[in-house]
């Protein structure tokens, strides 16, 4: 019986021992299977993944110019000149330094070297420069002035925030360092009117901001304004007005921007390029009352910013080309732009955190080893493209 018993232990043994081994087998090939299956499931996801961003390229590529179609097409008519010379202007938004770009660092140059090559060709280049200069934000200035800002108004609701002691030190500090301004408030129109000459030409730049209750710039008036375009129309070829106004983080202009611009072009202005939304709004070609086409940028974005409210990440770089004929009479030739945003890699960043992005070519380079966005911000860049496609692209 003893031997029996043990025969047959040893049966049972040899059987679990052969069901185990088959059992391994099994369970490695099922986990074989199931990593082909996923290495197979990711491959398609992959591939899928690419053929979705090569489409959304070629979308974002042909909505671009769909963009630029739409704008130029109110302005094919200024394009028929042969003769004459051409002064290019380039407008940047308002101009901000908070706390989180204080703390970039010393050297804030880097943020601007994939853009400043915008302005190269650029007579001249304006903004806003809505920041108070401190010891603490000399070198920011310096930066703006290195990435070929050269004009700038001072006439914006924050400009009274250090008091007139903080105003006058921050113009004489831009206009130390080769940046010109206007928009500090003076008793006459020809010391309120910034005249300056490009290629033997005189254009008039006006400054005005909203009703801040803050004495010391220009508050926009109609009687104000009307004085300073009478004396602007008499001493120059083209009048250009920048306006902070609007309501903060819309695409919407207010009802009272209309107007305003209305009264404007009407009263010799020939170009508005306003600011203070922080987000881009509609561009659009308006006639005044004697029917010359003069051109309205309600709000171009700020050129600079640390809000982390994704729509005011969205900025544009205005060029406007202005034709001066044999004569010296100055018009409208033609219009366009570069979608740019202003990159911020997060607060773990003590240098290098910012950077303003050129929409076009970063979307066009995604995937590339020249690439240097990662797909979170691939994602961001095309909804900005989409935004200005719906803000821009219905201009008429």
């Amino acid at each position: 019986m003893p031997n029996r018993r043990a025969r047959t232990r040893r049966k049972n043994n040899i059987f679990v021992e052969t069901m185990s081994t088959k059992t391994f087998v099994t369970v490695c090939i099922i986990f074989l299977v199931i990593i082909l299956i996923c290495i197979l499931t990711m491959q398609i996801l992959k591939a899928r993944t690419n053929a979705k961003i090569a489409e959304e390229k070629a979308r974002i590529e042909a909505q671009i110019e769909d963009i630029y179609t739409s704008t130029s097409a109110q302005m094919e008519s200024l394009n028929d000149y042969k003769t004459g010379q051409i002064i290019r202007l380039a407008a940047v938004g308002d101009i901000l330094c908070g706390n989180n770009l204080k703390n970039y660092g010393k050297d804030y140059n880097n943020i601007f070297t994939d853009i400043a090559k915008y302005f190269k060709d650029s007579d001249f280049v304006i903004g806003t420069y809505e920041t108070t200069i401190t010891e603490e934000t000399k070198s920011f200035a310096d930066a703006v002035k290195q990435s070929g800002v050269s004009f700038v108004s001072l006439a914006h609701n924050h400009a009274l925030d250090y008091g007139l002691d903080g105003l006058n030190r921050t113009k004489n500090y831009l206009e130390e360092i080769g940046i010109e301004t206007v928009g500090k408030y003076e008793d006459t129109p020809e010391n309120r009117v910034k005249i300056i000459e490009i290629k033997g030409v005189k254009i008039a730049i006006l400054a005005y901001t909203y009703d801040n209750k803050k004495t010391g710039v220009n508050i926009y008036s109609e009687e104000l304004a009307k004085q300073d375009l009478s004396y602007a129309e008499q001493n120059s070829a083209m009048t250009i007005v920048m306006m902070h106004w609007g309501n903060v983080n819309t695409n919407e202009i207010s009802k009272a921007q209309e107007e305003q611009a209305r009264f404007l072009i009407n009263e010799g202005a020939d170009i508005i390029i306003g600011a203070h939304p922080s987000a881009v709004q509609k561009m659009e070609v308006m006639q005044n009352k004697d029917f010359k086409d003069c051109f309205v940028a309600y709000s171009i974005g700020d050129y600079t910013s640390d809000f982390t409210i994704e729509n005011a990440n969205l900025e544009l770089i205005l060029n406007i080309q202005i034709y001066v004929d044999k004569e010296g009479k100055a018009t409208l030739y033609k219009v366009d732009y570069t979608p740019v945003y202003m990159f911020d890699k997060g607060s773990e960043y003590k240098e290098d955190r910012f950077k303003i992005l050129d929409m076009k070519a970063e979307i066009a380079d995604y995937g590339l080893d020249t690439s240097n966005i990662d797909k979170n911000t691939y994602d961001k860049l095309v909804r900005g493209v989409d935004r200005l496609n719906s803000i821009l692209g219905k201009s008429k």
